[in-house]
């Protein structure tokens, strides 16, 4: 039983995806039922939540140090008292992340739980 539905694109969408991932090219590399199986896995990983928001600083305009002391106190108004941490992606030295807090594999494990 999946833990998260199956993402409903529209056809368009859907239709423009599987092109890329099921063409000529890719079936004569890996396989038909290969192909089908990545796409699939596609759409299946495309229903979970990431587990970072990521924000790409714009080092132009401003630091990265400022776009993280800002967001430190936006969050700091919009959730007061909840601690929400900004890091550094440890190789993109412009890129920070946010980790998600809201509904991870284990809060809906639970859902399903027999007590």
């Amino acid at each position: 039983m999946p833990i998260f539905p199956k993402v409903s694109l529209r056809p368009e969408v859907e239709n423009y995806l599987k092109e890329g991932f099921v063409n000529k090219e890719v079936v004569s590399g890996s396989g038909k039922e290969e192909a089908e199986n990545k796409f699939e896995t596609l759409l299946n990983r495309l229903s979970h939540p990431p587990s970072f928001t990521t924000v790409r600083v714009n080092t132009h305009l401003a630091t990265v140090q400022h776009v993280k002391t800002l967001l430190l106190d936006e969050f700091q108004k919009q959730f007061n008292g909840l601690s929400v941490p900004v890091l550094q992606h440890p190789d993109l030295p412009d890129v920070l992340l946010i980790p998600v807090i809201g509904p991870s594999y284990e809060s809906w494990r639970h859902c399903f739980c027999v007590l």
